[in-house]
């Protein structure tokens, strides 16, 4: 029983520091309460990717799509980017937003905190780009109503 705890414990340890690797590496917030306090302030959308360690396409999507540097340069402009481990942070995040396809992306009105555009799934740049446009798209229209 001892071997079980120890190594749940060092299971946790060791893939939470690998999301905040990440999330240090493109700058991306690991509190959700805090990016919704930002994104009001600033007027942008929180951006919350929603990803695990153990999922292959999570770190995929992490490396190829979220690390390319001009991925990281508009995200970083145009919203509060957050990142969660479904799993580990379950009690940090609202729920409605823990989906059973990973990697998953939530754009959230920060004054709602509903979602206005979710992707699912792996995506390279070009096309998660474009879904980031739809995203700010979206947004901007809710907030001429």
């Amino acid at each position: 029983m001892k071997l079980f705890v120890f190594l749940s414990i060092f299971i946790s340890l060791v893939y939470g520091a690998q999301i905040d690797e990440f999330a240090k590496s493109v700058s991306y917030s690991r509190d959700y309460s805090a990016s919704i306090k930002t994104a009001k302030e600033q007027k942008k959308m929180v951006m919350l990717v929603v990803v695990s360690d153990y999922c292959p396409w999570c770190k995929k999507f992490e490396h190829k799509t979220l690390e390319d540097s001009i991925v990281k340069a508009s995200i970083n402009k145009n919203f509060t980017p957050l990142v969660v481990d479904k799993l580990a942070d379950k009690d940090s995040f609202p729920q409605e937003f823990a989906s059973k396809l990973i990697p998953a992306v939530y754009f959230i009105d920060p004054s709602s905190q509903k979602s206005v555009h979710e992707i699912f799934a792996y995506m390279k740049k070009d096309e998660f780009l474009q879904n980031t446009e739809k995203a700010l798209n979206v947004f901007k229209q809710k907030q001429q109503k």
